[in-house]
């Protein structure tokens, strides 16, 4: 049995103020960084056979936090969406923008102006997930099998989780729900994915943020 453990970078600044960051190369802020330790003593445990991560410094940075001493492959089809023009700006000054409101209707098919749809995100994030070939692993290691982690961003999660359970036409906003670092369980068994878990974040019971609690 073959298992991927997929992880949201920890939080950064923009996330605070609700800046869209998408390929914006934004750093982890202080209390992120407590997120990627805090992920450090969670995955200690753990025996990896390879790690993956977006180049982006936020999701890299918790990688080389989270697992010190690590080669990691780092893989541009993890990225976040490309939002394009909205990038470094927050939702209300998104709104003031001439082409917000088409994006805004249907950003599964439709680009963000000079930027990606979704269904461009979820095609390359799929690509990468079976370039693994986990399922064809899990066939043949029988009981013998190893863990994969790959450290990324929410839509890129979400959009892999959405094909692994078959829904083809996604909403933006209203998928799943993933905390800063939390981490996401796929199971491989024979040809079959089964998803283990979603949004776990036990190591974060200290009280770190989290905009639901706001």
């Amino acid at each position: 049995m073959q298992r991927l453990i997929l992880v949201r970078h920890g939080i950064t600044e923009w996330n605070k103020t609700g800046k869209f960051q998408g390929h914006s190369d934004v750093p982890l802020s202080e209390e992120g960084e407590k997120q990627a330790e805090a992920l450090r003593q969670r995955l200690a445990d753990y025996s990896f056979q390879a790690v993956y991560s977006s180049p982006l410094s936020r999701a890299l940075s918790t990688a080389q936090v989270a697992l010190p001493y690590a080669t990691i492959i780092q893989d541009a089809r993890l990225k976040e969406l490309n939002f394009g023009s909205f990038e470094g700006k927050d939702l209300a000054e998104n709104e003031q923008h001439p082409a917000w409101q088409a994006w805004y209707a249907e950003p599964f098919l439709r680009q963000a102006p000079q930027g990606e749809s979704y269904q461009q995100l979820r095609e390359r994030v799929v690509d990468w997930f079976k370039s693994l070939n986990l399922a064809h692993q899990s066939r043949h290691d029988g009981a013998h099998g190893g863990i994969v982690i790959a450290f990324s961003h929410s839509g890129s999660i979400q959009m892999l989780l959405s094909h692994i359970i078959g829904v083809e036409h996604p909403k933006w906003r209203k998928r799943f729900y993933l905390r800063h670092s939390s981490l996401s369980s796929i199971l491989f068994q024979e040809d079959h994915a089964v998803i283990e878990s979603i949004n776990d974040a036990r190591h974060l019971e200290d009280g770190t943020y989290d905009p639901f609690n706001d």
